[in-house]
């Protein structure tokens, strides 16, 4: 379900015709648990902690806002305070900001009655639960391996600090560079020790520039300073320090910093954060960057995600993404399958490049209704050339790292198999590094179920990271798929032909056949061949076409 949408002024609208129907009627952010007052019809600002109703000093065990902001779905919850029972209904919805902007908040729609007698035993229970010792609340405020504020503490602590008067500030969000290789590489103990140090340095910052700090999530740290006190320079040297002790020859710690000059202290603490991070995002695969800085052309960026975003459901519903197909041929041309690629195309006609659209959904937490979409049209494809001369050709489909997440991967692949009765070793399945490294306590016991289930694992894009050795001795998939970064060298070094033989040799002495992707001239297909490879994926044989044009061009007769 979408989260309904208001701009400032419909909002308003809305909390009148509330207020005439309940007992209380008001917009919170239950992240920094305040209530919002709208100014001017056109602005709005934070105003008092939502939880002062309850005169309580704390947050609400159990919050149904904060459940409802997370979900996007309606909650409710019953709040007891003395001789009053406090029914609440907490409702998503997305407040559009003047700038184009936009961030998630709740409307709490609250109807007072009468408290119910309680037992004794239920007095007692009460009482012990509100009672909270330092030691608790701290555990509850700070994060257990460094020490600092997390995320939800971060954002009270800094609103009261963005209320001083006169004062300009700026906020600062960081993130390591493909940090889940350190616990993959060096063990969990230490990726905490790195986090500690980092947790350190960050509170240096803050410490000295009279400032906040916290670790958000992950490898994700949040600083806000007095705009006075902040320097690029203290952020470059920071990231220096931490690349010259834990940088080895296997992995080059890379941090990397967005930073939000904050024009409008009464915008929710989140949104600030938002916005750091959407300038971070522009520098996560940079080297060579350190610092980005939140400004028009990226707040113009987010508009055009949030475009996408918004009309993804829609194009889902309305069947606006095709199954392309780009074929899998040995040396002569002939397909022996195809990978199956989707490509949005708009009521117009015109086509949405997939760059413009598949980080977006990943980011979103949205690219696992795609791929399902995709999956199932594949299955379908499959099924229709049961009874063709092309009966055993198979299509291999895309596996994100966040499908893993969203939904049971095996058993959404198998009941589709089931469902068009096709044979689950025609649907092949490709996982990149990162799917890899991501989790490999919860993702290789999948991938070793779905092999036992007969599907075929497809390792991606072989070459592109940074930990492809050491992969294979841990997972036994039955395909290597070569990084189409290997050919641009190999028509005249030397080197890089002594290396991409090598690979190939080594995959086949563990059994796995070998994919080379990218392949785009005559010269490269004669050379992979008299390396040993003997299946081919790229220009020179074909583009992503559509399933007809694939049809037609292998002669599939239906």
């Amino acid at each position: 379900m979408k989260t309904a949408e208001y701009t400032i002024g419909e909002i308003q609208s809305l909390m009148k015709s509330m207020s005439s129907m309940y007992d209380l009627a008001r917009i919170v952010d239950p992240i920094e648990c305040r209530v919002l007052k709208i100014q001017d019809g056109d602005s709005f600002c934070m105003s008092e902690k939502c939880y002062d109703i309850w005169d309580s000093e704390q947050r609400c065990k159990n919050c149904s806002s904060a459940a409802a902001r997370r979900t996007g779905c309606h909650r409710e919850k019953a709040e007891c305070f003395r001789d009053k029972e406090f029914h609440i209904q907490s409702n998503p919805v997305k407040i559009k900001l003047p700038d184009g902007g936009s961030y998630d908040a709740v409307v709490e729609l609250v109807s007072i009655t009468d408290k119910p007698e309680e037992s004794e035993t239920q007095a007692n229970d009460r009482e012990a639960e509100n009672t909270t010792g330092d030691g608790v609340r701290f555990l509850a405020n700070n994060d257990e391996l460094t020490g600092l504020l997390k995320a939800d503490a971060f954002y009270e602590k800094a609103r009261g600090m963005l209320a001083e008067e006169n004062k300009a500030w700026t906020m600062i969000i960081s993130d390591i560079m493909d940090f889940r290789l350190v616990n993959s590489l060096y063990g969990v103990e230490r990726g905490n020790e790195v986090l500690a140090e980092v947790a350190e340095l960050h509170k240096k910052i803050a410490d000295e520039g009279n400032g906040l700090c916290c670790r958000m999530h992950g490898d994700r740290f949040a600083v806000l300073l007095p705009a006075s006190s902040y320097r690029e320079s203290t952020l470059a040297k920071t990231a220096q320090t931490l690349n010259e002790r834990f940088s080895s020859g296997i992995y080059t710690l890379c941090i990397h910093f967005g930073v939000y000059e904050i024009t409008n202290p009464q915008i929710p603490v989140s949104v600030m954060c938002d916005r750091a991070n959407m300038a971070l995002r522009k520098i996560h695969r940079d080297l060579r960057t350190t610092v980005a800085y939140f400004d028009d052309a990226i707040m113009q960026q987010s508009l055009a995600e949030q475009e996408v975003i918004s009309a993804f459901e829609d194009a889902l519903k309305e069947n606006r993404f095709h199954m392309y197909l780009q074929p899998i041929t040995v040396e002569s041309g002939e397909p022996f399958g195809a990978e199956a690629l989707a490509r949005w195309i708009r009521p117009d006609g015109k086509m949405v490049p997939p760059s413009e659209f598949i980080e977006i959904l990943e980011n979103a937490g949205m690219i696992h209704e795609l791929d399902k979409n995709i999956w199932e049209q594949a299955v379908y494809q499959l099924a229709a050339w049961k009874n063709t001369d092309k009966k055993d050709l198979t299509i291999s489909v895309n596996i994100s790292v966040k499908d893993f997440y969203c939904m049971d991967v095996y058993k959404t692949l198998k009941d589709l198999t089931d469902k068009y009765g096709v044979d689950s070793s025609k649907l092949r399945l490709e996982i990149t590094e990162s799917v890899l490294i991501d989790n490999p306590e919860r993702i290789y016991p999948v991938l070793a179920k779905l092999q036992e289930a007969g599907f075929i694992i497809e390792i991606d894009d072989f070459g592109k990271g940074q930990s492809s050795l050491s992969l294979l001795k841990d997972i036994k998939a039955d395909i290597l798929k070569i990084d189409m970064g290997f050919l641009r060298e190999t028509e005249n070094k030397k080197r890089s032909q002594i290396i991409l033989k090598s690979v190939i040799a080594m995959a086949n002495a563990l059994g796995m056949q070998v994919i080379t992707e990218g392949v785009e001239t005559e010269t490269q297909v004669r050379s992979l061949t008299t390396m040993g490879c003997t299946r081919f994926q790229g220009f020179y044989f074909s583009r992503p076409i559509p399933v007809k044009e694939f049809e037609e061009k292998y002669g599939i007769a239906q």
